[in-house]
């Protein structure tokens, strides 16, 4: 490799880190603070909308959908799936969507009800 070639590497390398450590940043700028995120089961017989910012995670996620199972116990084999996409033009999001747990649901489009 010639010495511009690896300091190209470096400097995309680099952009790429530093992006990944600053996404919170950039995302409250790009996309505002109060971002939400849509969870539906199958048929959309539960959602649950988290906003990381307040507070409602995914943990306060599974404890309703737990609920909602206890409660309704036909539905005690129903799966959540994100309704949200990853973007991998996002770079500043590949940390993100490697280590979150919202991302570690399947992906299904949005139904309406």
């Amino acid at each position: 490799m010639s010495k511009k070639n690896i300091k190209l590497l470096t400097l995309v390398s680099a952009i790429i880190i530093l992006s990944n450590i600053f996404s919170a940043y950039i995302n409250a700028f790009t996309e505002g603070i109060f971002k939400s995120y849509l969870f539906q089961t199958e048929k959309a017989e539960f959602e649950f909308w988290t906003m990381p910012s307040k507070g409602r995670d995914v943990e306060v996620m599974e404890r309703h959908f737990a609920s909602f199972k206890n409660e309704h116990p036909e539905y005690s084999d129903l799966k959540l799936h994100r309704t949200f996409k990853r973007n991998p033009l996002k770079f500043w999001n590949w940390y993100i969507y490697l280590t979150n747990e919202r991302y570690d649901y399947k992906y299904q489009e949005e139904i309406n009800k």
